[in-house]
């Protein structure tokens, strides 16, 4: 079964992403293998810091 209480958070683990990438393009010198390691590296950082989900219908308090 699958995790459904996680949420990808896209903005800071592409964010994340592409400052990993572009630092590894830089120091390599190749800015194909820097857009692809982007890429990578950001849907990768996207579900391991992703937001909890909350659930529509809380259990009753007893």
């Amino acid at each position: 079964m699958t995790n459904t209480t996680n949420r990808p958070n896209w903005t800071l683990g592409l964010s994340c992403g592409l400052a990993i990438g572009m630092g590894f393009a830089a120091a390599l010198t190749d800015i194909l293998l820097g857009v692809s390691l982007s890429l990578c590296f950001g849907v990768a950082l996207s579900y391991a810091l992703g937001t909890r989900q909350t659930a529509s219908r809380a259990a009753p308090r007893l």
